[in-house]
């Protein structure tokens, strides 16, 4: 079985007040709204495309996020619904490449590009211990 150019899949977050911008504040110094964070449209980005690459992993793999370029263009409220649809649009080498569409119930919020890589899990947290300084 092959991924195909132009498989989708999307998946759907409503919004609570833990996806909220004004909770998401690191410094005293952050002021922000009561609107969906960039943030947490990141991560419902990175899951949608992780979810088109579920049916292709082998045992002992997950997919990772290793570039994101993000368009956040719009509010979305408590309450609302965020959809993210992730489109495959190719390979470039070993990674997989995304088109992702963000909309809520207004309409358009967010886009992005998204690449991917397929990784051996175990792998992955070998290396992240032999590179820690914990």
């Amino acid at each position: 079985m092959s991924l195909e150019i132009g498989t989708q899949d999307r998946l759907e977050l409503k919004v609570e007040e833990k996806d909220l911008a004004k909770n998401l504040n690191i410094s005293k110094y952050d002021n922000f709204p009561s609107v969906l964070a960039t943030a947490r449209m990141v991560a419902l980005i990175e899951a949608s495309a992780a979810k088109v690459l579920i049916p292709y992993l082998k045992d002992g793999e997950l997919s990772v996020g290793v570039e994101i370029n993000v368009k956040h263009l719009a509010p979305t409220l408590e309450n609302d619904i965020a959809i993210s649809t992730a489109t495959f649009d190719g390979m470039e080498g070993k990674l997989y490449k995304f088109s992702i569409l963000v909309e809520d119930s207004a309409g358009k919020i967010g886009s992005a590009t998204h690449t991917r890589a397929i990784v051996s899990e175990e792998r992955l947290i070998t290396g992240a211990k032999k590179r820690s300084k914990l």
